[in-house]
């Protein structure tokens, strides 16, 4: 029975462990807390952020955008997940920003969030002072102020 549970254990470690070798589905994803991102030319990805679009909860490319010789921006999609379908609001959502990197080289990623509704567009506050959140927070979801982003994209 030992030896049993011996390799159940040592192919489920198997199976982990090859998943992560060339097996992904998708672009690499980085939250809010990655703000310094490292990736080799030629890779997608993604800069994952929490939102709730149904509450007015979004989050927009900013000025200035990207150097496109270094990475360029392939577009914005979202996710809404769980709550009750009953309740507007209820579930937990996501934005993602997808980029795919070019040439070797540093530029940064601009992401403006803007709370309850409170900016429509990146172009809409640009005329407001607007603070950039401190490198490593991650918005809560009581954050009642618009802040920068600031994304690092190092192309190696």
């Amino acid at each position: 029975m030992r030896n049993l549970v011996r390799t159940a254990a040592a192919s489920a470690a198997a199976l982990v462990t090859l998943s992560g070798c060339g097996g992904s589905t998708g672009p690499t994803a980085f939250g809010p807390g990655d703000r310094s991102v490292s990736v080799d030319k030629g890779d997608t990805f993604t800069l994952e952020v929490p939102a709730s679009p149904a509450l007015g909860q979004s989050w927009y490319l900013a000025s200035p955008r990207p150097d496109q010789g270094v990475v360029t921006y392939q577009g914005r999609r979202e996710e809404e997940d769980g709550g009750d379908e009953d309740l507007i609001g209820s579930g937990d959502g996501a934005q993602f920003f997808d980029f795919k990197a070019r040439a070797a080289g540093r530029t940064t990623v601009k992401l403006l969030f803007c709370p309850h509704g409170l900016c429509g567009s990146a172009a809409e506050v640009s005329a407001s002072p607007v603070p950039t959140a401190a490198d490593t927070a991650a918005p809560a979801k009581s954050d009642d102020e618009v802040a920068y982003y600031v994304y690092t994209i190092t192309v190696r």
